[in-house]
C-alpha cells in the first residue's frame, strides 16, 4: 500500500514533465515572470505572494424523514499561503498549510474531523539550473484538541484525548540539496536531518504517546528526509498541490519509514464556488491508534463545495 501512493505520486510528477521541456535559468525564469515552482513572478520585485482560502458548510436538518437519518453540521476551512524569495542564485521558499473541519449531529458532541498546521521553509542556492544548496525548516502540528471516542458497558458515549497542539508536533531541520528537473516540481534530500518529536501535553507524555519515552515531552532523531512537492494546473479549472515526506530514523529501526502525504484537488466551478478534495495519509510506526495493536496506514478524505477565494 505505502509504494503504492509513493509510486502513483512520482509517476503523476514523472508525466507532468512529458509536457514540459525543463526548467530554464533563474535569469530566464525572471524575465519571464516565472519562479523556480512555477508560480507567476513580479520580476520588479524579489518576493512574490500569495494563497488561497477554501470554506465549505453543509447543514442536514430532517423532520418526521421517512428515509431516517440524524441532524447534521459539517464545515471545513483551509487555508494555503505562500511567501517566496528570489534574488540572483539565492532562493527562499515558504508555504503555510493550515486545515480545520468541524462537524456536529443530532445527539452527539461536536468534534473535529480535521485539523492540521504545516509550515515549510525551504532556502537554496542554485549549483546549476537544476540542482541547489539547501536547507529545510519544517513544523508540523495541529492547533485544538482531539479525542478518541467509544462507548462504556453502559452504552454512553466516552472520549479520550488523543492529540492537542505540540502534541504531537514534529520540528525539523535539514541540510541537503535540491533538485529540480521541471517545473512545478522539487525534490529535496537529506542524509542528516535532525527531528525533535514534541508531546507538549503531560497527559499523552506520561502515556508514551507518539512514541516519547514515558514522562518525556520531546524525543530527538536524526535520518534520512526525502521531501518532494509537485504543483499543476490539469486543466484549465482543475488544479492539483502535492506533498509527500519520508523519513527514516537512523537512531531507532530505520527500516520503519515515516510517511506523510498531502494532496488538494480543486475544481472551479465559477469564479468564486468550487469543488474541493483534500486526501492526506500517514504511517508512522511508533503510533499505535489502538493499544496492543500495531501501527496502522492512516486516512484522511475531505470532499466539499464551497467558496475559494485567491488572495
Amino acid at each position: 500500500m505505502k509504494k503504492l501512493f509513493i509510486g502513483a505520486f512520482l509517476l503523476a510528477a514523472a508525466a507532468a514533465q512529458a509536457q514540459d521541456n525543463g526548467r530554464t535559468d533563474i535569469k530566464s525564469d525572471l524575465a519571464n515572470k516565472i519562479d523556480k515552482t512555477g508560480r507567476t513572478f513580479d520580476s520588479t520585485k524579489n518576493w512574490n505572494k500569495g494563497g488561497s482560502l477554501s470554506v465549505n458548510v453543509a447543514q442536514t436538518s430532517l423532520g418526521n424523514w421517512s428515509g431516517g437519518g440524524t441532524d447534521a453540521l459539517s464545515a471545513n476551512a483551509f487555508v494555503n499561503l505562500y511567501a517566496d524569495y528570489l534574488k540572483g542564485k539565492n532562493s527562499w521558499s515558504n508555504n503555510l498549510n493550515v486545515q480545520y473541519g468541524y462537524l456536529k449531529t443530532s445527539g452527539l458532541d461536536g468534534r473535529k474531523s480535521a485539523d492540521l498546521i504545516d509550515f515549510v521553509s525551504l532556502y537554496g542556492h542554485s549549483l546549476n539550473p537544476k540542482l541547489d544548496v539547501s536547507a529545510l525548516f519544517r513544523l508540523r502540528t495541529q492547533g485544538f484538541k482531539g479525542y478518541t471516542y467509544g462507548e462504556d458497558e453502559n452504552g454512553n458515549e466516552t472520549k479520550t484525548l488523543s492529540s492537542n497542539l505540540f502534541a504531537p508536533a514534529y520540528l525539523t531541520l535539514a541540510p541537503g540539496i535540491t533538485y529540480k528537473p521541471f517545473k512545478n516540481f522539487n525534490l529535496f534530500l537529506s542524509p542528516v536531518a535532525a527531528r525533535a518529536l514534541i508531546v507538549a501535553d503531560h497527559f499523552l507524555s506520561d502515556q508514551g504517546a507518539f512514541g516519547v519515552d514515558t514522562g518525556k515531552t520531546m524525543k530527538f532523531q536524526l535520518g534520512f528526509l526525502l521531501n518532494a512537492g509537485y504543483t499543476a494546473d490539469i486543466t484549465k479549472t482543475i488544479s492539483y498541490t502535492g506533498n509527500l515526506e519520508l523519513y527514516s530514523n537512523y537512531l531507532q529501526d530505520p527500516q520503519n519509514i515515516y510517511i506523510f502525504m498531502t494532496n488538494t484537488f480543486a475544481a472551479k466551478l465559477t469564479k468564486a464556488i468550487a469543488v474541493t478534495w483534500n486526501f492526506n495519509l500517514a504511517y508512522d510506526d511508533l503510533y499505535r491508534p489502538v493499544v496492543g495493536k500495531g501501527p496502522k496506514l492512516q486516512t484522511q478524505s475531505i470532499l466539499g463545495v464551497g467558496l475559494l477565494y485567491k488572495l
